[in-house]
């Protein structure tokens, strides 16, 4: 009977693990479709942000020319500025366990790319900002 149990609160476990891991994975996917939407406040105005973040996420050149971070940031996160890295990321494994990284904030002048561990924290957040009409990388905020 005992082993039973067990078993039984080990499947139950299981279970509500994948369902954490799906849900999160539909809220990446509903991040992404804000951003991307025409509607968004940071899609109107002289640049969209979602034309903007598909040439930031693929071009480096054109990446470095729109980066506004200190030499500073630019050195401690060298590792992080590659293009690639700029896209929301359903959960994926990552030093054993589950990383993502999902758009926060979404403003006319500003956009938030969170980036974490799945249920625990933030490790930074690239903060995107809309200066002149134009968007720039303006900043990498460490987690807590």
């Amino acid at each position: 009977m005992r082993k039973f149990l067990f078993i039984a609160a080990l499947a139950a476990l299981m279970c509500t693990a994948m369902d954490a891991k799906g849900q999160t994975a539909a809220e990446v996917d509903a991040t992404v479709a804000k951003v991307m939407s025409a509607k968004a406040p940071c899609n109107q105005g002289p640049e969209a942000f979602k034309t903007f973040i598909g040439k930031f996420s693929t071009d480096s050149a054109f990446m470095e020319s729109r980066v506004r971070l200190t030499d500073d940031q630019r050195e401690k996160y060298a590792s992080l500025l590659v293009p690639d890295n700029f896209t929301a990321k359903r959960p994926f494994a990552k030093d054993d366990d589950e990383y993502y990284q999902a758009w926060g904030e979404i403003q006319y002048t500003q956009v938030y790319l969170d980036c974490g561990w799945v249920d625990s924290y933030v490790t930074h957040t690239f903060e995107f900002k809309r200066i002149g009409g134009k968007w720039y990388l303006d900043k990498v905020v460490p987690g807590e």
